[in-house]
């Protein structure tokens, strides 16, 4: 390891980027290094402006895959070589993101993902993540201790952005968990490891990769044409107060949780939202008195 890519991770690891952020943005500033075949610092940001023209066209890479690619350069200029920023931001600019609607899943449709695995763990892993509305990530880094029985509840320890929230369980989705644990963890191998959901290393939690796969080997038995990645399930709160045999989720939508970095980011992801309707929701359901706070100094 070189002393610039070494004192790169520690700056990484000094301003609190994740595991996965460190990963991503040294993966990045490696590939500009190979693609002009010197050290980073001795690349002007001319060139840099080359090499992400170069990501669009030829490597055609998404526009959230280069927007990382403009933070891990932005980084490396401005944190570890300590380089005036005012150029750096005008040469290096991030790529506008186009706004989609996600597909949605009728809600047979999401009956029969949700029952299509044969193995316990498979199926109670995607109602976990529809019921709970978990990132992918954040379901397979559940442990055992994060289910609260008393409190019908269920902790999300470190999610996206080193942010932890409690989330409602249902009690269908409880009996669920106690059922997959009583067939495949009680008794058996593994069953004093602390992870819920185990992978294929012994005393190692399940990859986010087993779990995309899991729904999408789901998916392709279930015949549902594909609407969307395991990301899809989070965003359903139109299902959640709908009575169904397969009722997995707290009865209020807007109280689980949802751990989005905001409202409008939410109302994005869930094409049947829009922000009118989770303002008045929020101000009808959620905080009456604030309604009338509002209509009162509007008198």
């Amino acid at each position: 390891m070189t002393p610039l890519r070494a004192k790169y991770i520690r700056d990484l690891v000094i301003h609190g980027r994740s595991k996965l952020t460190q990963e991503a943005y040294t993966r990045y500033v490696c590939d500009l290094a190979r693609y002009y075949r010197r050290s980073p610092e001795l690349i002007s940001y001319e060139e840099v402006t080359g090499w992400l023209y170069h990501l669009i066209k030829e490597r055609q890479l998404s526009a959230s895959s280069v927007n990382i690619a403009v933070s891990a350069v932005r980084f490396l200029y401005a944190v570890t070589l300590g380089r005036e920023t005012l150029d750096l931001m005008a040469s290096v600019p991030h790529m506008k993101r186009a706004t989609r609607r996600a597909e949605v899943y009728a809600r047979s449709e999401v009956e029969a993902i949700l029952t299509a695995p044969r193995q316990p763990r498979d199926r109670v892993l995607l109602m976990t993540v529809y019921g709970c509305g978990l990132r992918i990530s954040e379901a397979t880094q559940l442990k055992t201790s994060d289910i609260d029985r008393a409190r019908m509840q269920l902790r999300v320890r470190d999610g996206k952005g080193a942010k932890g929230r409690v989330l409602p369980l249902s009690e269908r989705l409880l009996k669920e968990l106690v059922n997959y644990w009583r067939a495949q963890r009680q008794g058996k191998a593994g069953h004093d490891s602390p992870w819920l959901f185990l992978g294929k290393k012994a005393g190692q939690p399940m990859s986010r990769y087993a779990g995309q796969n899991i729904y999408y080997s789901a998916l392709k038995k279930s015949g549902v044409r594909y609407k969307g990645g395991i990301h899809t399930l989070r965003h359903y709160p139109e299902f959640r107060t709908i009575p169904s045999k397969l009722t997995v989720s707290a009865p209020n939508p807007l109280v689980t949780g949802l751990g989005a970095a905001s409202v409008c980011r939410l109302t994005r992801h869930s094409p049947r939202l829009d922000w009118r309707s989770l303002r008045r929701v929020f101000f009808s359901v959620l905080a009456p008195e604030a309604l009338q706070y509002s209509i009162r100094s509007h008198l």
